[in-house]
């Protein structure tokens, strides 16, 4: 391969939050059209490569308490490879709850993956403001030697080592210069809807809706495009784009394996994301294009990445190299109730009812 040629993985995902704008019901109808649609999609695209489940499980889960017909559908997908879960059960915030539940997380997950077919062993963990010092301990305790995440590091290139107390080592990577939705905002923002500006600029004549409709059918109705016909498919500016985005991810990385996110938070995969990769093929027959997952960017990186920087403690550095890596620290003295009760939990069930309860199995009681 040349030295300037490049490979883009472009990695099919949606970051997906059980609870947030909207409580967990409400979230959860969302979740239905998304699942239905991503499960249509899979089995109609052999294409379309594979999708990521933001590594969890947990909206698996909830899905199929509403759909259990579609269980064996998602199996299949799961055994194949394409439809990657896990390895957490749920996205915790590392610092709102103490190490154990973070190993129970983990434990959970991976019964839940293993259950449905598989369990990814990439260390996914973005959703995290920073990452404790001994996750890379708590990782290597489950087979799983990477992590990949951009909050709270402040390093200039995406490849790193990090380093726990213990000596356990994973090969890191962090986002480059749109943070996960790099190859969303260059390129598939721009081919569909006309414009890369997510959050401060609204399109009125292609569609885009700055505010929800308030109704007694919509009182609280999801951000959506008014006329989803109105989807473009602008290939006109998408080569110029092709060569921005690689130009600004190689900052970033140092080998020729660039990662490059296609997805939103809450979003919905295109049924013409597969057609999206092939017309970027065509217009970059300088560098290499393709749908892939975490695993395969990994792999291929770990084989040409040099001299990578070796970092240890928390990663809870303010630094803004990459996009969006502030640690919204808020998070820690929000809803203080929630959080003295989750940590009441935490202690009475890990500490004493289930040390007592396997006391009282072994005595016999």
């Amino acid at each position: 391969m040349p030295k300037d040629r490049k490979t883009i993985h472009v990695v099919s995902n949606s970051h997906w939050d059980r609870e947030w704008c909207y409580p967990f019901e409400e979230t959860r109808l969302l979740l239905i059209k998304f699942m239905d649609e991503l499960l249509h999609l899979l089995d109609t695209d052999p294409d379309f490569a594979s999708f990521t489940m933001d590594s969890q499980t947990l909206c698996v889960e909830d899905y199929l308490e509403l759909r259990p017909e579609k269980r064996e559908t998602i199996e299949k997908h799961v055994k194949s490879g394409r439809l990657i879960v896990g390895p957490w059960c749920s996205l915790p915030e590392e610092y709102l709850v103490n190490g154990e539940s973070l190993v129970r997380n983990l434990v959970v997950g991976h019964r839940v993956a293993k259950d449905l077919g598989k369990v990814s062993k990439i260390g996914y963990t973005p959703f995290s403001y920073g990452q404790t010092s001994q996750i890379p301990q708590i990782y290597q305790g489950f087979d799983i030697d990477t992590i990949i995440f951009y909050r709270g590091i402040n390093v200039p290139k995406s490849e790193f080592i990090l380093e726990g107390p213990d000596g356990s080592r994973l090969l890191g990577m962090r986002f480059g210069c749109m943070s996960r939705f790099s190859y969303y905002v260059y390129i598939y923002r721009v081919l569909r809807y006309g414009s890369d500006d997510v959050f401060k600029r609204y399109d009125w004549d292609r569609g885009a809706s700055p505010f929800r409709l308030a109704s007694d059918r919509h009182p609280r109705a999801h951000y959506y495009v008014l006329d989803d016909k109105k989807k473009h498919w602008n290939d006109e500016p998408i080569r110029e784009q092709l060569l921005k985005l690689v130009a600004d991810e190689s900052e970033h990385f140092t080998t020729s394996q660039i990662c490059c996110m296609q997805g939103f938070d809450t979003s919905n995969p295109d049924p013409k994301e597969s057609d999206i990769i092939k017309l970027c093929q065509k217009l970059l027959p300088e560098h290499d294009i393709k749908l892939s997952n975490l695993k395969d960017y990994m792999d291929a990186m770990r084989k040409e990445v040099k001299n990578p920087t070796v970092l240890t403690g928390e990663s809870r550095d303010p630094g803004s190299v990459g996009k969006w890596t502030h640690l919204n620290g808020d998070v820690i003295s929000a809803r203080p109730l929630l959080k003295i009760g989750n940590n009441r939990a935490e202690i009475n069930s890990q500490r004493l009812a289930e040390p007592w309860g396997a006391i009282g199995s072994w005595v016999g009681g």
